[in-house]
């Protein structure tokens, strides 16, 4: 691998690895009556089915796919596992979702998806169990459906297949919260104003909150984009990228990557005195608020016994991640350099 594509990985690994984290969106543990829980996990489960045999016949049609599937459920890792402060005062996280969305279709996405919320539930206490359908619906569903509904828009649009591909993973990852916020609304309506003021309500905790999330997790989808047109661009139906020269490519990935770094670290500057605390908590605080008799019925499977060890925990969910994105990469700038060798 190159010097320039090795300081690339290296920053890239670094941002995602070293992050503090401790993801917030999902719906807790209990959170949902017993009735919403079990409406939203009988809703889910065709996706899943369907999205099972799309994985299976993806592997058996197109072996040499199965790579960029694993980097597919990687990002997905690596980005639900951050915690990102907002300008707002509170923390969320991207979904990465959109980038195998894209790539795979929104069944496939919806298995995978649910895996990474599996993982959380039961290792990391994030999300859980009882409101596994209810998440998987919102993060592994609705926004791989919108991610790949707006990839294909503007495909068909002839827009530039950058553009493309950062849309879809923003109104992706938007599409996620205002469904997680309708969830909580439709469990929760509101004494006064019913179900659009309750809606409203989760809205103001979640939206405000992800809008630059989103922005930067359009970013980095654009950026693995680019990664893998260089060196493996048969693997994709879009279009070789408008810039061919390598400084070029280098340029612009590293100001993409500067401009997620800036937009995390500008809400610590600007917002000294926030707390910070996630999105989730906040939630919780209102479902509190607006039924105040209502008590979560359910506790997680585990806890981690500190924030320490919480934050540890998805500290190593996104080092993995990167990990198997980093070994991708250079697995495939690896075959290139080969083939370019061997037709010479």
């Amino acid at each position: 691998m190159s010097k320039k594509n090795k300081l690339l990985l290296g920053i890239f690994t670094l941002f995602f690895g070293m992050m503090p984290t401790a993801s917030a969106m999902h719906i807790m543990e209990g959170a949902l009556p017993l009735k919403w829980c079990i409406s939203w996990g009988m809703l889910s489960l065709p996706f899943l089915i369907i999205g099972y045999f799309s994985i299976k016949r993806t592997v058996l049609e197109k072996p040499k796919y199965k790579l960029l599937l694993a980097m597919s459920g990687a990002f997905a890792f690596v980005l639900s596992a951050l915690k990102m402060p907002s300008i707002a005062g509170s923390c969320s996280h991207p979904t990465g979702v959109g980038f195998g969305a894209i790539l795979f279709g929104p069944f496939a996405m919806s298995i995978i998806g649910a895996i990474v919320l599996l993982f959380q539930a039961l290792l990391l206490a994030h999300g859980g169990l009882t409101t596994l359908g209810a998440n998987v619906f919102s993060m592994a569903i609705v926004g791989p459906f919108v991610a790949w509904g707006i990839y294909k828009l503007f495909t068909k649009c002839k827009l530039p297949s950058w553009l493309a591909v950062f849309f879809a993973a923003f109104l992706g990852d938007m599409m996620t919260y205002v469904t997680t916020s309708f969830q909580l609304a439709l469990a929760f309506p509101s004494e006064a104003g019913g179900l659009t003021a309750s809606f409203i309500k989760f809205l103001g905790v979640f939206a405000i909150v992800q809008l630059p999330l989103a922005f930067s997790e359009g970013i980095l989808t654009v950026l693995m984009f680019n990664a893998i047109q260089a060196y493996h661009s048969d693997l994709l139906h879009i279009h070789r990228p408008a810039v061919h020269s390598k400084s070029g490519r280098l340029a612009i990935n590293l100001s993409l990557i500067v401009i997620v770094i800036a937009m995390t670290v500008a809400p610590l500057v600007l917002n000294k005195d926030a707390k910070f605390e996630g999105a989730d908590a906040q939630a919780n605080q209102l479902i509190t608020q607006i039924d105040k008799n209502y008590k979560p019925w359910a506790m997680p499977f585990w806890q981690p016994p500190s924030g320490e060890v919480e934050s540890l925990l998805f500290a190593v969910q996104a080092a993995l991640g990167a990990g198997i994105i980093g070994y991708t990469l250079g697995y495939m700038r690896g075959k290139k350099k080969r083939t370019d060798a061997e037709n010479v």
